[in-house]
């Protein structure tokens, strides 16, 4: 996807960018991005380096699949892509943001490599957890999907996957909660997940996608 992202930014940004900015002719920025296959990893907000952490040490947690049977994901950082488009106003600002005020960015792109195209996911994370950047960061990831949606290649690319989905991930205090099961007669240990809060803003369910809060992603197999 980040070749499609290369040449499809073109026309999307022409659409979206502030009216001062020059007409965006060619590119040659392509989005970082990463691989992974772990079974748990975390993700950060990181503008100097790799965006995946030692699990529970960062802001989203992700449990891909289970220990031996995980898909294998690409991460491209979308906030950042975007973020390099620049222009001189030609009075004293030469690195002026192409997006307009308002137009909000999501962190990350993240979908499953493989044929069965299983998942595509944008998250949004956020170091805070109050109310007024919660909505930010849901506004964020319905702007994202009109963005990509301008785009029909690129369109027709996330479409192609069975789940699509939006999370909001910012900074709580909860975690994997260890119960013991006592009514089988066993001393197992359950761990518990956090229950998502499910949510929809803007045009997120008109593109197809479900939204979720949480800290803790878990993409089952």
């Amino acid at each position: 996807m980040e070749q499609i992202l290369k040449s499809e930014i073109i026309a999307i940004l022409n659409k979206i960018q502030r009216g001062s900015a020059p007409k965006l002719t060619d590119n040659d920025i392509v989005p970082n991005f990463v691989v992974i296959s772990d079974h748990k990893f975390d993700l950060v907000d990181s503008k100097d380096g790799s965006p995946v952490r030692d699990f529970e040490t960062g802001t989203a947690h992700y449990i891909n699949g289970n220990e031996g049977d995980t898909y294998n994901l690409k991460i491209i950082c979308y906030d950042d892509f975007l973020h390099q488009f620049t222009y001189d106003d030609g009075i004293g600002h030469a690195h002026v943001s192409r997006l307009k005020n308002g137009v909000r960015v999501s962190d990350f792109l993240v979908y499953e490599e493989g044929e069965s195209k299983a998942l595509f996911i944008v998250h949004e994370l956020s170091d805070e957890n109050s109310s007024k950047k919660i909505r930010v960061a849901r506004k964020q990831l319905s702007d994202t999907l009109n963005q990509l949606y301008q785009s029909e290649v690129i369109g027709r690319f996330i479409d192609a996957f069975k789940n699509k989905k939006c999370y909001l991930s910012a900074k709580d205090s909860r975690k994997i909660v260890e119960t013991e099961g006592m009514a089988d007669g066993f001393n197992e240990i359950y761990r518990v997940l956090p229950e998502p809060i499910q949510f929809n803003w803007g045009q997120i369910e008109t593109h197809g996608f479900s939204a979720f809060e949480t800290s803790y992603v878990n993409l089952p197999k």
